[in-house]
């Protein structure tokens, strides 16, 4: 987890000083000194606070809000230890005997500070405490100097406002119980044993410091954790809801993750850690989740991320738990924001296939706002077209854009990409090259994907055990395409998994592969190259920006947000369908591109992406376009494929198995023929042209081998290519008559199904 650039203080102290130099020369200066003094530290505000002994004391954090503190109310005394990470190196002794408010800024800092100064000021003998409780509509970060927002008052009621707030403040609760024996030190956790005899016991070293920040559980009271943070030895903050019923395992498995995340843990005590974490408790309490993407709370939508980082108004009553404590580094973001726009994003108006990339990016959050189901859009083409490329600028969007990233491999289990996709839940899924893939596995792994929910499994009595679920748009690339992936072992790709995952061709037809304009790149390999490399080291903050948008929409009017993307969809849809009938598998695909389209619009109005408006429909319009003609039309899958069966079968056997029909009796077998393994006859008709009479069981064993033969014969007869009986009737199988062999039933063809473009 990335942490936010950390505020550096340089104290510059006055008073004594010895030292040895590196000549080993002793010096003993009295004056300034760039050097902080010894701690406890003073309050900052301290001469005010001896001012006015019997004053209420207001305890802030940091030394401008102390100011504006003392200020807005005079009848306080405001004071600060420092900074939010100070708490632990103040003098609180000051705070004896007096009546002290603690106003906490509104973020995961100040949190932290106001929890920590409530234990320092009871601990300093405070004869009361208490804590203001900030409103939801207050920004992320908002403390007591700055101004109120528009929307909670006007310049003339701000006051009453900030005074109503302070006065309501309620008695402050320790957010942590510690259990018996324990102790947090600025060293770490240590655990001394009960006294035996007369012999003091030592204390024993569990691990380095930590802060315990809350207890989480479930919507249904279960899942329960233990949410803690802690700083790595680079200064880099971690953060890990711990289930507690990983106490109860093996034993290691805690310190093992908390040592792989920057925790030094004691090897000989492991036992004292797992007792901690399934004894600590908390008083606050958090709702915990094991997948990412959106989640409803009481206070409104939130939007999750599986390296913890949580969006929107409730964020603060949700934590991502799982059994992984360096979980979601895949999230991380790095450079800014207008880097990624100008040096990526840029470059894609005008590229169908890299702005249709980016575009399906930021789709994942709308699909459970427009109630959609997973899906996914595979592009294939040749070695060295640019296919990467557009995974490497789409994986930008979440974090790092390569494949120690967002880009994950086709080579793996059903197993581990169900994993994969229930981490990336209302994000993106990458997967690079299909042709790395198991061909016995990757039709399974596309139904999977598409459907929403991993494989149900047994708990060791036997008891169903909970199935992964997730809401995912997931981007492929490779050479091959899923139905010849799924030949190379024999299987045939159904339409139902052709439909869950498109393929659009990756040469954009310019000439340059993928790409159709080099915005001033001497070619089409500099401008990836020059992709590649700004996705590895920009990346990550469009999804953040793109969220906090997204997610103040919704929480504000997610009726009208719904109805506003619905509408682009729709527009999209007529415009890119033709007249007369459309099959509902070539309509659920528009959708899909609709939405991409919509989500590339929506990032567009938002400033994320830095395009004019239309630019993400128009790439949407072009790789539906290209979709819809390698496909060859908008009948259903299955009858197209119908009709190119029964076409192949008689490009195959036409001369061989056709019995060749007109003997010197008219409609008697050619004697001059000789056909085995018959499958049917072959006539050639008076008014020009030829038809070819199918025997039932012919057409269902072998012509139709694989699917329905009703289905086939309905399909080719509604393309005309099947000959009917009766007006009144319409039977798919007609009666004929031969003189040697009598009346006998048939499919009959017409020949010109050898000569159409499906």
């Amino acid at each position: 987890m990335t942490s936010p650039i950390a505020k550096e203080v340089r104290p510059l102290t006055y008073g004594r000083r010895v030292w040895m130099d590196k000549h080993n020369r002793r010096h003993d200066v009295t004056g300034w000194h760039w050097k902080q003094p010894a701690k406890p530290l003073p309050l900052y505000g301290l001469d005010r606070l001896a001012a006015h002994p019997d004053a209420p004391v207001l305890l802030v954090e940091g030394e401008k809000a102390a100011d504006a503190g003392a200020s807005l109310f005079p009848d306080y005394v405001a004071v600060t230890s420092g900074g939010s990470t100070s708490a632990t190196s103040a003098d609180w002794s000051p705070l004896s005997g007096r009546d002290v408010t603690i106003w906490p800024d509104n973020d995961g800092p100040g949190e932290k500070y106001a929890q920590a100064a409530i234990e320092a000021a009871r601990d300093a003998g405070a004869r009361s405490v208490r804590a203001v409780k900030l409103p939801d509509a207050l920004p992320h970060g908002w403390d007591v100097a700055d101004p109120l927002p528009e929307s909670m008052a006007s310049e003339a009621d701000a006051a009453d406002i900030l005074r109503a707030l302070l006065d309501a403040a309620p008695q402050a609760e320790a957010n942590v119980k510690m259990p018996p024996g324990y102790r947090m030190t600025p060293r770490g956790l240590y655990f001394t044993p009960d006294a035996t005899g007369d012999t003091l016991p030592m204390p024993i070293w569990v691990s380095a410091p930590f802060e315990v920040m809350a207890e989480t559980r479930d919507e249904g009271g279960t899942g329960w954790g233990v949410l803690i943070s802690w700083l790595d030895q680079d200064r880099r903050r971690h953060q890990w809801a711990i289930p507690k019923k990983m106490a109860h395992g093996e034993g290691k498995e805690i310190a093992g993750e908390l040592e792989d995340a920057g925790l030094n843990c004691s090897i000989s005590a492991t036992r004292h850690l797992r007792q901690f974490i399934a004894s600590v408790h908390t008083k606050i309490r958090l709702r915990c989740v094991s997948t990412g993407g959106w989640h409803k709370t009481e206070q409104g939508p939130v939007f999750v991320l599986s390296n913890g980082t949580t969006l929107g108004i409730g964020r603060r009553a949700v934590a991502f738990q799982t059994t992984r404590a360096a979980s979601g580094a895949e999230y991380a973001t790095a450079g800014a924001l207008e880097d990624w726009k100008r040096e990526i994003a840029a470059y894609a108006v005008g590229n169908s296939r890299l702005a249709f990339a980016l575009s399906v990016a930021f789709c994942g959050p709308l699909l459970d706002i427009m109630g959609e189901q997973s899906g996914g859009f595979h592009i294939v083409g040749k070695s060295q077209s640019g296919k990467s490329t557009s995974l490497y600028a789409a994986g930008s969007v979440w974090g790092k854009g390569d494949r120690d990233g967002q880009v994950r491999s086709w080579r793996g289990t059903t197993n581990g990409t169900e994993g994969i996709a229930a981490e990336t839940s209302d994000t993106l899924l990458i997967l690079d090259e299909m042709g790395q893939a198991d061909s016995r596995e990757v039709g399974d792994i596309t139904y999977m994907l598409a459907n929403n929910t991993g494989k149900q499994r047994a708990g060791r009595n036997g008891e169903a055990r909970t199935r992964k679920t997730w809401r995912s748009l997931f981007l492929s690339t490779g050479e091959v395409t899923l139905a010849t992936k799924m030949g190379e072992a024999g299987r045939r790709a159904m339409a139902g998994q052709e439909v869950r995952l498109v393929n659009i061709p990756a040469d954009a037809g310019a000439g340059m592969g993928l790409f159709e304009a080099l915005h001033g790149m001497p070619s089409a390999g500099d401008l990836a190259d020059h992709i590649r490399n700004v996705a590895r080291t920009s990346y990550g903050t469009a999804s953040h920006a793109y969220l906090e948008a997204l997610v103040k929409d919704r929480a504000e009017d997610e009726v009208g947000l719904s109805s506003g993307i619905k509408g682009m969809v729709g527009s999209f849809e007529v415009d890119c369908l033709p007249g007369g009938p459309v099959d509902g598998q070539v309509r659920s695909v528009v959708r899909r591109f609709g939405l991409v389209a919509a989500a590339g619009e929506v990032a567009t109005a938002y400033g994320v992406l830095p395009w004019s408006r239309g630019e993400a429909t128009r790439a949407a319009k072009v790789c539906f376009q290209a979709w819809l003609d390698e496909r060859g039309g908008t009948q259903a899958a299955e009858d197209r494929e119908a009709i190119e069966q029964v076409r192949t079968f008689i490009e195959e056997h036409g001369d061989s198995r056709f019995a060749l029909l007109g003997s010197p009796n008219g409609e008697g077998e050619n004697a001059q023929t000789r056909t085995n393994y018959r499958a049917g006859f072959r006539r050639f008709m008076e008014e020009g042209g030829t038809e070819y009479l199918f025997l039932p069981g012919a057409w269902k064993k072998e012509v139709c081998k694989g699917i329905d033969p009703k289905r086939a014969a309905q399909a080719l007869r509604n393309a005309g290519y099947l000959r009917v009986g009766s007006e009144a009737r319409m039977t798919q199988v007609i009666k004929r008559h031969l003189p040697e062999k009598g009346t006998f039933r048939a499919y009959v063809v017409d020949a010109c199904i050898m000569g159409a473009a499906e």
